[in-house]
């Protein structure tokens, strides 16, 4: 997938300018990194730029940033200037497999409380007021980035039906495929509760063996029991609930520009010609941060090949 599928235009676009005056701080959106997933150099550098740059915009369009982390993250990310930095992620059992790479943001967000507030993936640059909506209207059950494809998702339906806990065989009338959760958040405390029992109690149940035996079995390559757990069971559970998309299924591109959010795709994130585009755009947004970045990203590369 290309890196502008959701791409909102940086300097001099509708997606917002780095010259935009920064905008009072009114709502919290939770971040989490935890870094042992982040083995190879190049990724683990990279990452703390776009952890830097996902900061810049954030704060530009009037949102607090709690980062929720370990303890190598607090020691590379702790002069970003985030309005809260936790270790919270230190408290990630060890046994929990790295396949399992949202349960950072799952523990992150249980410590803020869940409700009202928005996790957004440290590679989503929030360049207007976007989520204003949904902290201010509590009619709206849950929030994510959009709903996705059903084509896109179609061979993971059978394997989320065959073993996910507590859900039956047959797939329901309305199935809607899988929801896109680079954004997530919740105003419903029922079916926020049901969505974080069911990814903790699925912890407990995918040991790192049992992973590796389906996906072998499988043949799920990229597509991880996480994603499942994480994105398919938000749509099947929000079924009759109140959730607001950020995008359409479709043409997301256009609306993306409009309300001014990116979420870079795959592993175009790791792009060197993006990278130097995101790194030039964060030294224009915030020179003091980026040479900030800069010493984080050097030093995250020498981490990466220590045991975590």
């Amino acid at each position: 997938m290309a890196e502008n599928y959701y791409n909102s235009g940086d300097i001099g676009t509708t997606g917002g300018s780095v010259i935009d005056k920064p905008k009072e701080r009114k709502y919290v959106i939770v971040q989490s990194l935890w870094t042992k997933p982040l083995t190879d150099k190049k990724k683990f550098s990279y990452t703390m730029y776009i952890c830097a740059l996902s900061l810049a915009y954030a704060h530009r369009s009037g949102y607090k940033v709690h980062m929720h982390t370990d303890s190598r993250g607090y020691d590379l990310l702790k002069n970003y200037g985030y309005d809260k930095l936790e270790k919270t992620l230190d408290s990630i059992p060890a046994s929990v497999p790295t396949d399992m790479f949202a349960a950072g943001k799952f523990y992150a967000m249980r410590a803020e409380g869940v409700l009202n507030k928005v996790h957004i993936d440290t590679d989503v640059f929030i360049k207007k007021p976007c989520l204003d909506r949904f902290y201010e209207d509590i009619s709206i059950d849950a929030i994510c980035q959009q709903e996705e494809p059903l084509e896109w998702s179609e061979h993971s339906d059978k394997i989320y039906h065959m073993h996910i806990l507590g859900y039956p065989s047959a797939t329901r009338p309305n199935w809607r495929g899988s929801m896109n959760t680079g954004v997530i958040g919740f105003n419903n405390p029922v079916l926020a509760a049901k969505y974080f029992s069911n990814y903790f109690d699925a912890l407990k149940l995918y040991t790192k063996e049992r992973l590796d035996e389906y996906k072998k079995k499988y043949k799920l390559g990229v597509l991880m029991f996480d994603f499942i757990l994480e994105q398919k069971q938000l749509s099947y559970l929000s079924i009759g609930h109140n959730v607001y998309a950020l995008l359409p299924t479709r043409n997301a591109c256009f609306v993306a520009d409009e309300i001014g959010y990116q979420h870079l795709q795959g592993d175009t994130k790791w792009d060197a010609a993006g990278m130097k585009r995101r790194k030039e755009l964060l030294k224009d947004m915030d020179k003091r941060l980026f040479d900030i970045a800069r010493i984080a990203a050097s030093r995250a590369g020498v981490i990466s090949r220590i045991k975590y």
